[in-house]
């Protein structure tokens, strides 16, 4: 079996996402000046690395229940009825 990620320690990839778009609307709308833009930038490349490791955790997931990743599920596209 395959080990469980720990749920309490990480963040959820929601959360992530949320704190993503917040940082983009705090830059966007200039209510920090370029020294804090630069930081919130700076803060979201680590969140995104963050999402992109849960993203990436998901995938290992769903291929290690598919091994053969037939993603059509039996279905080929252009084969006769």
């Amino acid at each position: 079996m395959s080990k469980k990620p720990a749920k309490s320690s990480e963040p959820r990839y929601e959360t992530l996402i949320d704190e993503l778009e917040g940082i983009v609307r705090s830059i966007e709308s200039g209510e920090t000046g370029l020294e804090g833009s630069i930081t919130a930038y700076e803060h979201g490349v680590g969140l995104i690395k963050q999402a992109r490791a849960i993203l990436d955790q998901a995938e290992q997931r769903i291929t290690e229940l598919d091994p053969s990743g037939d993603e059509n599920d039996g279905e080929s596209s252009g084969s006769a009825r």
